[in-house]
């Protein structure tokens, strides 16, 4: 997110008849007509974005304080007739994983809103889009409306590809007895760990949305399509859930598949070891550098012992034979 005109990425006047207007730093603070609103976004690391928030008269002190936190977690609240509600987008700028999810911090009444961000979020680009092509929400809460949806749409993608990832493994693991590879664990592991990560942040966000609606600020006009915003995110959450409860299912399947491979490994290597032990035992005995060794003076002992230590190498193999049949 390039940092433009000392912070200032865009700013809107939505006059009363539904018409929008591009305005300057000069006019942030301008009074405004009846029935109209404005949309202001920032970046947080602007020149003129902390002085503008903190010396303008439009945020309450505390509110603006906190557009500029450093770390936020999805909430809602209000502060002196103003909600401030913290969000999170996935993150789909090149180069970067999705489940880093972005921060977006809000401020919003019946007149104004203001939006504060560090990096480029799609959703507000679509927004920006909207507003520059003449596709103007009516009100701040239809705004708001537009972002929570824009911002369900990108993740929802996200959430499918983790679901696709761990049915591949599933399917994988019921046509391939054998134990996985170790990419197939990295890449299963990966999916896991993103599930986590986005639910750590999409569970508090859903819980944001219902706090709205409990509320029913004053520059809500109508939840109807936030509530589908609010169950379409806990269907998501839901998602998430099923994803690690699948994922953790097929961790123990990989855990238990890993056992048994390592069980017969050992139990090949107990059954060579118990074969050779007789036979390890007749060399070290007859290796002894002292006198009294028999068959050292019959030409033949050489063979006697190699065929005393073939029976018993025999014999163990077929005592054990039976054991494992049984």
């Amino acid at each position: 997110m390039d940092i433009e005109n000392d912070g200032l990425l865009g700013a809107w006047l939505v006059n009363a008849d539904g018409s929008a207007e591009s305005i300057s730093w000069q006019h942030l603070d301008d009074p405004i007509e009846p029935g109209a609103w404005r949309w202001i976004h920032l970046h947080r690391d602007g020149h003129g974005t902390q002085s503008w928030l903190l010396d303008g008269q439009i945020p309450p002190n505390q509110i603006a304080w906190a557009l500029m936190a450093e770390d936020t977690r999805p909430r809602y609240t209000e502060i002196e007739g103003t909600g401030l509600l913290f969000l999170r987008g996935v993150n789909l700028n090149a180069g970067a994983e999705p489940e880093d999810m972005i921060s977006l911090r809000l401020s919003i009444d019946r007149e104004t809103v203001i939006s504060v961000g560090l990096r480029r979020l799609r959703a507000v680009d679509g927004l920006m889009t909207d507003f520059e092509h003449g596709d103007i929400p009516d009100s701040p809460g239809d705004f708001l409306e537009r972002l929570v949806h824009s911002l369900r749409q990108r993740a929802e993608p996200v959430v499918d590809e983790l679901e696709d990832i761990i049915s591949q493994h599933e399917m994988d693991a019921l046509r391939d007895s054998s134990v996985p590879r170790v990419e197939t664990r990295n890449a299963f592991t990966d999916a896991r760990q993103d599930a986590v990560m986005l639910r750590r942040y999409l569970v508090p966000q859903a819980e944001a949305i219902r706090t709205i609606l409990r509320h029913r600020p004053d520059w809500m006009h109508s939840a109807d399509n936030l509530e589908e915003e609010a169950a379409a995110h806990d269907r998501i959450v839901e998602d998430l859930d099923s994803v690690r409860e699948r994922a953790a299912v097929l961790r123990d399947e990989m855990s238990a598949r890993l056992a048994e491979r390592m069980n017969e490994i050992m139990l090949a290597l107990s059954i060579v070891s118990v074969i050779f032990l007789p036979i390890t035992f007749i060399t070290g005995l007859f290796g002894m550098n002292v006198a009294g060794l028999p068959f050292t003076e019959i030409p033949t002992g050489f063979w006697i012992v190699c065929g005393f230590m073939a029976l018993c190498t025999a014999f163990t193999a077929f005592m054990l034979w039976r054991m494992l049949r049984q």
